[in-house]
C-alpha cells in the first residue's frame, strides 16, 4: 500500500501503463477483460563497430574488442519534473514522456460496472464520456460516438463549422462481419488519445483515436490473435463527402474544399494500404493477416500486434502536390510525445502533499490546452483561448480576465499576451471590449477587469515597451466607454440594464428587486449602478495608469488615476451602507438601493477600491459567515440570508454555484490577506475554500478514487442542504475555461505576490502542509523554484534542504526553517520577514 503523497503516480498512472487493470478487480466490465493500454518502450538502436584486422610481420597482442558506443537517447520530456518524484515512479518509461497522460488517464464505462450498488454504478457514467480529449490547432471533437471510426461532432475553428461524421469502420473476421456489443469493447482515455479495445472472438483490435496539432483526426489499428490459429481481419472504411462553407465539388481522396473565415480548407482522407472500391461513395478495404498466437491465454503484457493500419482525415490549408506525405510508422507514439511536450515545455512543475491540489493543477492546465486555438482570422490573430469549446467557443470578455491570470503562469508569455491583444482588437463603436464577431457567442459587452489582469501579467512577464504603447490606446478607450456610454449621468458609477452583462445572468437577484424579486421576463428592467461595474472599471483605470507610468506616458497616468479616484469616491458615497456594513447596487434613475447582498459587494476588496479602514473591512465578516456567503461551496453569488427567504415566485431565478464566482471569491480572500490590516480572513479560510473548490470539480462518484476524472463545468445546481443527492448537479458544458485555479495556487498556496520592482515576495497560505514545491516558474525572465519541506529529518526532495527555500535560476537564494511572509531583495540578497500587508504593491 502506498501513501497518497508517494504514490500519486504509481497508483493512478504507472499501473495503467503496465497492462494492469485500470479499476479495482471487482469492478471489471462484464467481459472481464479491462486490460490497460499497451506500454510502448523506447526503441534502442544498437550500433555495431566492425574491427579492422591488420597483419604485421611480428605477432602483436590482440587488443580487447572496442565496446560498441551506445546510441544517444533523447532526454525524457519530463526529466526536470521527475527528479522531484519518487524514484520508482520517475523510472517508469511511460511516465518519462507521458506524465500528463498518466496522471489524467482513466477508464470510461459504457454501462454501469458490476460490483457496486446500481445507483452508485450509474453515477460512474459521466456526461463527458463521449469526447476525445486531444485537439488540434483548429480542429476539436465535440462529441464522439462509441463505434469504430470517427463519428459524432467535429468542429473546425468555431462551432459555426462542424461535421457529424468523418469515417465509419466495419470489421470482418475471416470473412464474417463482426457485430460489436457493449460487452465486447473497453475504453481508456488519455489526454493525447483514446484507446478502444474490441474483443472479436479469436482476435482483438486496438483502435487509438486522436487529433494531432496539425489537425489530423486519426485512428490507428493494432490487431492481435487470441488463439493459436491464423486469421484474416478485413477493415472496411466508408466516408462521406463533407459539407463546408463556400464548398466546391471534389473527388477522393479530397473530401471537401472550401473557405471558412478566409481560411482555405482542404480535407483529405488518408488510408495507406487500403484499396478503393469502384463505387460512387467512398468505400475502402484492407485485409490484415493475423498469424497464430503463441498462447491462448492473455498475459499481463500481451505480445506486440501482428498487423497494423491507419486511417486519418486531414484538415489542411493548401492543396497537396502529386505525392502525399506518408504517415509515420509510429504515429501513435509520436502523438503521445508531441502532445505531452506542450506541457513539459510550458507548464511549471507542482508537487503538493494534498493529492487533490496536485492532480487539479495538471487537469486545469489540460483545460487551458484543450480550449486553445491558433489561427489568423479577421477578428482574432494567433493564439486565442475560448471560454469553452464544448459551450461558448469565443474570446468572451467575461472570461478573459480569469484566462489572462491563468495564462500568466505558462512559461511562454506569448499565450497570455496574444489573448490580451485579441480582446482589445474587438471594440464596440463606443470603444468598449465586445465579443469577437466570428463566433455565434455572444456579441455582448460584458463587465470585466481585463486591464487589471494585464497589469498583473506585466508584473510577472514585463511587456516590451513598444507592445505596451500599441495596446494602451485600446485599453484607454474601453475605460472611457464605461464612464461615458455606460455612465450617462456622469456620476462616476457605470450602469447597465441587462443582468447577463455581469456574467451571472439569472443568479443576480438585485436586478429583479424592483419587480417584486421574482422572475418576470416581460418586465422592463431598470439600469442599475452596480458595485461590480464600479469596481472593475476602477481596477482597469488604475491598471491603465500603472502601465502608462511604465512607458512614461504622463497624460494617461493623470487621466486614469483621476478616473479611478472619482469612481472610488462615488462608490463609497453611494453604494456603501454603514448600517449593514456592506456595498449594495442602486437603481440609476433615483438611486434607490436594492438591499440584496451579492458576492459583488466584496469586489471593492478584490480590486482594492475599498479603503483599508475598519468600517469597510467589517464587511468581510459576512464572507465567512455560514448564514451569509460561506455555504457548502463558498462563496455563493447571493447571500444565504436571501436564499432562505426564497418563494415560489422566485423559482424562475437560479441559485447556481460556479467555478467563476468561487475563484473570484478565492482571489478576494488573497487580496484581503495581502493588502488589508484585518484578522477576519485567515490563510486557512483560503485553503478551505480551495479544498471545497476541488471537491466541486472532482465528481466524487468513484468510491475508490476521490480525485477520479475532474471536470470543471460552467455551473452547478441542486447543491442546497435539502437536495436529495449529496452531489451538486453539473451543467451540460464540460471542461470550461471561464475560471482560474493555477493562478490561485501560485499566488495563494505557494504565495507569490507579483511586483514591478526587484523584490520577490512570498506569502504561502498552505501553512499546514508538510511539503510543496513549484519549479520552473518564469518570473521577470528568471526561473524560480519555491520549496517547502517541513524540517523533520526526512528530506523530501533530494538535493534540496529542508525548510522554506527559494532558488533563482537553480541557485539557492535563501532557506528558512518555517513558512512565512518574506521579501527577497534581488540586488542585495537580503531576506526580510514581513508582518502585515504587502509593502509597496
Amino acid at each position: 500500500m502506498l501513501s497518497h503523497e508517494d504514490g500519486v503516480l504509481r497508483l493512478e498512472l504507472v499501473n495503467r501503463r503496465r497492462h494492469w487493470p485500470c479499476w479495482p478487480p471487482r469492478l471489471h466490465s462484464q467481459h472481464g477483460a479491462v486490460s490497460a493500454r499497451t506500454m510502448i518502450p523506447l526503441a534502442v538502436a544498437a550500433t555495431v563497430l566492425a574491427g579492422l584486422v591488420v597483419v604485421l610481420r611480428r605477432p602483436q597482442p590482440v587488443p580487447p574488442p572496442i565496446a560498441a558506443a551506445p546510441t544517444p537517447q533523447p532526454s525524457p520530456l519530463f526529466a526536470s519534473w521527475l527528479k522531484f518524484e519518487p524514484a520508482d515512479a520517475a523510472s517508469a518509461p511511460a511516465v518519462q514522456d507521458g506524465y500528463i497522460d498518466n496522471i489524467l488517464g482513466h477508464q470510461v464505462f459504457q454501462f454501469p460496472p458490476q460490483g457496486l450498488p446500481s445507483m452508485q454504478a450509474r453515477e460512474l457514467l459521466l456526461d463527458d464520456d463521449h469526447l476525445l480529449l486531444s485537439s488540434g490547432r483548429r480542429l476539436w471533437n465535440h462529441e464522439l460516438l462509441n463505434q469504430p471510426g470517427l463519428a459524432g461532432k467535429f468542429c473546425y475553428l468555431h462551432s459555426g463549422y462542424c461535421v457529424k461524421r468523418l469515417f465509419d469502420v466495419q470489421f470482418f473476421v475471416d470473412g464474417a462481419p463482426a457485430v460489436i456489443y457493449d460487452s465486447q469493447y473497453a475504453i481508456e482515455r488519455y489526454p493525447s488519445h483514446t484507446v478502444v479495445r474490441y474483443f472479436l472472438g479469436p482476435v482483438s483490435v486496438e483502435e487509438n483515436k486522436f487529433i494531432t496539432w496539425d489537425d489530423r483526426a486519426v485512428c490507428t489499428y493494432a490487431v492481435r490473435g487470441l488463439d493459436k490459429q491464423a486469421h484474416t481481419l478485413d477493415i472496411e472504411v466508408t466516408a462521406p463527402y463533407l459539407t463546408i462553407p463556400d464548398g466546391e465539388q471534389v473527388t477522393y481522396p479530397l473530401l471537401a474544399h472550401g473557405t471558412y473565415q478566409r481560411i482555405p480548407i482542404f480535407v483529405y482522407l488518408d488510408a495507406p494500404g487500403f484499396s478503393v472500391a469502384d463505387t460512387k461513395t467512398i468505400h475502402l478495404r484492407r485485409s490484415l493477416a493475423v498469424p497464430a498466437s503463441n498462447s491462448a491465454t492473455p498475459s499481463p503484457a500481451p505480445a506486440p500486434p501482428s498487423a497494423r493500419a491507419v486511417v486519418a482525415v486531414a484538415f489542411e490549408n493548401k492543396a497537396r502536390g502529386v505525392m502525399a506525405t506518408a504517415p509515420p510508422d509510429d504515429e501513435l507514439a509520436q502523438q503521445e510525445r508531441d502532445y505531452n511536450r506542450w506541457f513539459a515545455d510550458n507548464v511549471p512543475y507542482f508537487d503538493a502533499s494534498d493529492r487533490a491540489f496536485k492532480k487539479m493543477w495538471y487537469y486545469r492546465w489540460w483545460v487551458v490546452r484543450f480550449n486553445m486555438t491558433q489561427a489568423d482570422t479577421p477578428d482574432l490573430k494567433g493564439y486565442r483561448f475560448y471560454e469553452g469549446k464544448l459551450g461558448f467557443d469565443n474570446v468572451i470578455g467575461f472570461a478573459v480576465p480569469m484566462q489572462v491570470k491563468e495564462l500568466t503562469y505558462l512559461r511562454d508569455p506569448a499565450f497570455a499576451l496574444q489573448q490580451v491583444q485579441n480582446s482589445y482588437r474587438n471594440l464596440s463603436d463606443g470603444g468598449a471590449i465586445t465579443d469577437p464577431p466570428g463566433s455565434p457567442y455572444w456579441g455582448e459587452t460584458y463587465s470585466h477587469w481585463i486591464a487589471s489582469a494585464v497589469a498583473e501579467f506585466n508584473r510577472v512577464h514585463p511587456i516590451p515597451a513598444d507592445t505596451l504603447r500599441d495596446i494602451l490606446p485600446a485599453m484607454a478607450r474601453d475605460v472611457r466607454a464605461w464612464i461615458t456610454t455606460y455612465d450617462p449621468d456622469g456620476n462616476g458609477l457605470p450602469q447597465r440594464s441587462k443582468p447577463r452583462v455581469t456574467g451571472y445572468d439569472l443568479d443576480i437577484l438585485s436586478y429583479w428587486f424592483f419587480s417584486g424579486t421574482k422572475l418576470d421576463l416581460n418586465a422592463e428592467l431598470f439600469d442599475m449602478e452596480r458595485v461590480d461595474y464600479a469596481s472593475f472599471v476602477y481596477a482597469n483605470a488604475r491598471a491603465v495608469a500603472e502601465l502608462a507610468r511604465l512607458t512614461n506616458f504622463q497624460p494617461f497616468v493623470s487621466e486614469f488615476d483621476t478616473v479611478a479616484d472619482r469612481i472610488r469616491s462615488a462608490t463609497l458615497e453611494n453604494l456603501w451602507d454603514d448600517q449593514t456594513q456592506f456595498f449594495y447596487p442602486q437603481r440609476a434613475s433615483d438611486h434607490a438601493r436594492a438591499p440584496i447582498r451579492e458576492l459583488h459587494g466584496f469586489f471593492p476588496f478584490t480590486t482594492r477600491l475599498a479603503p483599508d479602514e475598519p468600517r469597510y473591512v467589517a464587511a468581510l465578516k459576512k464572507f465567512v459567515d455560514p448564514d451569509e456567503f460561506w455555504a457548502r461551496y463558498p462563496p455563493v453569488i447571493t447571500s444565504l440570508y436571501h436564499y432562505k427567504r426564497w418563494t415560489w415566485e422566485m423559482d424562475g431565478l437560479s441559485r447556481n454555484i460556479a467555478p467563476n464566482p468561487i475563484s473570484m471569491g478565492a482571489r478576494t480572500l488573497l487580496q484581503v490577506l495581502k493588502h488589508y490590516h484585518q484578522d477576519i480572513i485567515t490563510p486557512e479560510h483560503f485553503m478551505e475554500l480551495m479544498r471545497r473548490y476541488n471537491s466541486l470539480v472532482y465528481p466524487g462518484v468513484n468510491p475508490f478514487d476521490p480525485t477520479w476524472r475532474p471536470n470543471v463545468h460552467e455551473y452547478y445546481s441542486k447543491w442546497e442542504p435539502h437536495q436529495a443527492s449529496s452531489l451538486p448537479k453539473p451543467s451540460d458544458i464540460s471542461h470550461d475555461f471561464h475560471s482560474m485555479y493555477c493562478a490561485l495556487v501560485v499566488e495563494g498556496v505557494v504565495g507569490l505576490t507579483p511586483r514591478n520592482d526587484e523584490l520577490i515576495e512570498l506569502q504561502p497560505a498552505a501553512l499546514q502542509w508538510p511539503y510543496f514545491l513549484l519549479d520552473r516558474l518564469r518570473y521577470h525572465g528568471k526561473d524560480l523554484t519555491i520549496v517547502w519541506d517541513r524540517p523533520d529529518g526526512q528530506v523530501r526532495y533530494s538535493g534540496y534542504p529542508e525548510g522554506f527555500s527559494l532558488y533563482i535560476d537553480g541557485t539557492l537564494a535563501f532557506t528558512r526553517d518555517h513558512l512565512g511572509h518574506v521579501l527577497y531583495d534581488l540586488r542585495s540578497g537580503s531576506v526580510t520577514e514581513v508582518n502585515g500587508p504587502s509593502p509597496g504593491t
